[in-house]
């Protein structure tokens, strides 16, 4: 899988919705390929999601295409995370992603590297 055939099965190539959207672009690398909403194009995390559902809704099909192919199609929230910080998605925007039919995972990193002492600093 690379770029181009991503592009290709979700029919963004010709797509001036795709071509248009700032901050929207795919990358890859051997056997992988991502869709990505970068965040420095949107105020906040329901707002690249917003993007993204805009974007894949009308592809279902060819998502599910790719899971029946045997691909991992999901949906990975990422970004950096510091203590006492959050990730705020509405309860319609998660409804959006859920009925692309794609698990949504999450993934956060420390800006300074540094592992926390407390394992559950995060929640304060």
């Amino acid at each position: 899988m690379d770029s181009a055939f991503l592009r290709a099965e979700l029919q963004l190539a010709a797509s001036e919705e795709f071509s248009s959207s700032d901050g929207v672009d795919i990358y890859s690398g051997p056997g992988w390929a991502t869709l990505t909403v970068d965040e420095r194009h949107s105020e906040s995390a329901d707002e690249q999601a917003v993007e993204l559902i805009g974007l894949l809704s009308p592809r279902k099909p060819a998502l599910d295409a790719l899971k029946e192919a045997g691909k991992t199609v999901k949906v990975d929230v990422s970004g950096i995370a510091e203590s006492g910080t959050g990730l705020h998605i509405s309860p319609a925007v998660l409804a959006g992603l859920a009925e692309l039919g794609v698990p949504v995972t999450f993934t956060t990193v420390r800006e300074s590297g540094d592992d926390e002492e407390d394992p559950l600093a995060w929640l304060g």
